[in-house]
């Protein structure tokens, strides 16, 4: 993931695991290992990721086998999972991987979502909740899941975030940026062969203003041509 500083655990039994997960958008920093301990009391809890995992779902083939980037605390991957799915989660915060670790055991590990450790054309779905929107450039990202995913594959992710906040009247910085737009995914899956197939919603539960509508997120799902 680009604009993350990885740093060697030496606090516990997982070496390998790293301490610093930072992003950084023009003085915004979010610490994840920090964020992890009330990530998902803050972020609308099970009823958001049951209603994220619900859109990815309705994109998918039934029993899908699915790669999610950004795992975070793997709040919308179990419930993916209860949907039948079987999810597997990389995430660079070792924060958030110990609580997605406590969802999935044995399904989770750390690594690079612009590096992935996986051969060319050998994943048949990938997911990105709650990521592209935190990155100065989606487009490593983008590259990474066009050579793992096989012909045919599918690429999920959130979009529009910002733009989505604002439509539901939730105050918003002015200079976020916004590197997670349809018009700019579209056109960046475009150039790596990531064709826009699909689209859905979802009620981001809790994320209102107080006394506000929730927003609604957009998720786009991309074909691997070939």
């Amino acid at each position: 993931m680009m604009g993350v500083r990885t740093v060697r655990d030496t606090r516990t039994d997982t070496p390998d695991l790293p301490i610093a997960h930072r992003i950084t958008h023009d003085g915004w920093v979010l610490d994840y290992d920090n964020e992890a301990t009330h990530y998902d009391r803050t972020r609308g809890g099970v009823p958001r990721a049951a209603a994220a995992a619900a859109a990815l779902s309705s994109m998918l083939p039934p029993r899908s086998l699915v790669l999610d980037l950004a795992v975070g605390t793997g709040i919308v991957a179990i419930e993916l999972a209860v949907l039948g799915h079987h999810v597997v989660g990389i995430d660079l915060s070792g924060g958030m991987l110990r609580h997605a670790a406590r969802r999935l055991p044995g399904r989770v590990a750390r690594a690079d979502a612009t590096a992935l450790p996986l051969p060319d054309g050998s994943i048949d779905t990938v997911t990105a909740v709650w990521l592209l929107h935190l990155l100065t450039d989606a487009e490593p990202v983008l590259t990474e899941v066009a050579r793992v995913l096989r012909p045919g594959g599918l690429f999920l992710t959130t979009a529009d975030k910002v733009a989505a906040a604002r439509l539901a009247d939730k105050a918003v910085p002015e200079d976020r940026p916004h590197t997670d737009t349809c018009a700019q995914l579209t056109a960046l899956g475009a150039r790596h062969q990531l064709h826009l197939a699909a689209a859905a919603s979802f009620i981001g539960h809790g994320q209102g203003r107080a006394g506000g509508a929730d927003p609604h997120y957009p998720v786009l799902g991309f074909r691997r041509a070939g």
